[in-house]
């Protein structure tokens, strides 16, 4: 097995995007978000995905292991507005990967991001590689507010 290639995501790539984005969501918010808002989010045909696509000032991306798109990243630096690992892809570095190459791509304005609270394993995950928690905020998820963490890397 090679590395992860990073690269721009594609209107080819959106089916899997759609279903990284959803099975790794029901994961982590569950409990947090409602299943339903979850799923909807995740459909392939959802205007968001093409809207990522064109947006000028973002950064749409996804991670390849193996020929495989196993993870995406939105990045509108300073802020990276999500990043997603596929369940049977997790631990396998790929995350870690597209993380470092985001922060890379924000240099020197640095990278922040939000994560919901009681999304623990995506708190360890960030604080793991060298973020820190810098307060707590309010989130838009699918058109209602939830409390979430600011982390951000130091310097």
């Amino acid at each position: 097995m090679s590395g992860p290639l990073i690269r721009p995501a594609t209107s080819g790539d959106i089916p899997r995007i759609a279903e990284i984005f959803g099975a790794s969501r029901l994961i982590a918010y569950r409990g947090l978000v409602p299943d339903a808002d979850i799923l909807a989010s995740s459909d392939p045909d959802r205007p968001k995905w093409r809207e990522l696509l064109e947006a000028e000032n973002q950064d749409f991306l996804v991670a390849e292991l193996d020929g495989t798109v196993q993870a995406m990243a939105v990045l509108e630096i300073p802020k990276l507005h999500s990043l997603h690992v596929h369940p049977d892809a997790q631990g396998s570095g790929i995350g870690r990967a597209l993380l470092a190459y985001c922060r890379e791509k924000s240099s020197p304005a640095g990278m922040e991001l939000y994560c919901l609270l009681g999304n623990d394993r995506a708190a360890a995950f960030y604080e793991k590689a060298g973020m820190r928690r810098t307060g707590t905020v309010e989130q838009d998820i699918y058109g209602k507010i939830y409390p979430a963490a600011r982390y951000a890397f130091d310097g």
